[in-house]
């Protein structure tokens, strides 16, 4: 798989906690945060979500700071991690498709988005509610005319 975007990134040694393994909780404790997500979005007047890597790790998409993220790598001295397909080739996850759900009943108004994989679009999210804070390495915009153009998604 071909991270273009990861190889061309400058080296930087400061890029803060790297490594970290991830937390599960009991069943009982899961369900209950389950709940009360529930209960805050249901009363919630204006939800937005802010993604980052953690929502595309499942599509085959290697993040930065996990065990083998490209940080994590490229402090062990190794080189740009694998990923099980083409960067082109993901697909939105479950939790993409909760989002889009979310939207389409009404109760996500925005999503913010660290990522540059596309999946949000590509899952149902409306252009006019999403912000791609790093850009997005599927879409140019013409600075002439302002129409944006999709590649290979």
């Amino acid at each position: 798989m071909s991270l273009g975007y990861a190889e061309k990134l400058s080296y930087r040694e400061d890029v803060g906690t790297v490594g970290m393994t991830e937390v599960f909780d009991p069943p009982h404790i899961l369900q209950r945060k389950i709940e009360e997500l529930a209960s805050m979005i249901q009363k919630s007047k204006h939800l937005v979500v802010f993604t980052g890597a953690g929502i595309s790790t499942s599509c085959g998409i290697p993040d930065f700071r996990g065990p083998k993220g490209v940080w994590t790598l490229q402090r062990e001295g190794k080189g740009v991690p694998e990923a099980s397909l083409p960067f082109h080739r993901a697909m939105p996850s479950l939790t993409h498709m909760a989002l889009v759900a979310l939207e389409k009943a009404g109760f996500l108004k925005f999503v913010i988005s660290q990522n540059v994989d596309s999946l949000h679009l590509r899952s149902g999210i409306p252009r006019e509610k999403l912000a791609e804070l790093h850009g997005n390495s599927f879409r140019e915009l013409c600075p002439s005319c302002g129409i944006e153009y999709g590649l290979n998604s």
